[in-house]
């Protein structure tokens, strides 16, 4: 924890206004395995349906717009295009109006250029990775 806070400045406590450290943004390695580990712990794989059929979407969502777009800007340097957006809600526990900010990777080239560029660690997206691979 102390090197989080004290290397890289990540806060400790309530994440109010998060960022991805500048060290880190810089290097393609660093900026991969970060990308990756938000989208492994805050982030959802699934087969989209449409009418012109089915296609797979990696999807992010925090409550800090900032740090969704400098994930779009990683995302852009490794040329992976996604569409970034708003959402808000009632949060049913509390009654207040949320908002959260999603970034989305849609259809199977873009699919294949995460997965090849960034890829992933964990074991449920990696069963979702083959459930995708078995609607080509």
């Amino acid at each position: 924890m102390s090197f989080k806070h004290s290397e890289l400045g990540m806060p400790i406590g309530r994440k109010r206004d998060l960022h991805i450290p500048a060290c880190l943004d810089l290097n393609p390695i660093s900026a991969a395995n970060v990308t990756s580990g938000l989208y492994d712990t805050d982030g959802s794989v699934k087969i989209r349906h449409d009418k012109s059929g089915e296609y797979p979407r990696i999807s992010l969502g925090q409550r800090h717009m900032e740090l969704v777009g400098e994930v779009k800007s990683i995302l852009q340097r490794f040329e992976i295009t996604s569409t970034m957006y708003r959402n808000d809600y009632i949060d049913p526990r509390s009654g207040k109006v949320e908002t959260r900010w999603f970034l989305d990777i849609n259809g199977f080239q873009n699919f294949d250029k995460f997965m090849s560029r960034i890829g992933t660690r964990s074991p449920y997206v990696l069963k979702r990775v083959d459930a995708i691979e078995g609607i080509r």
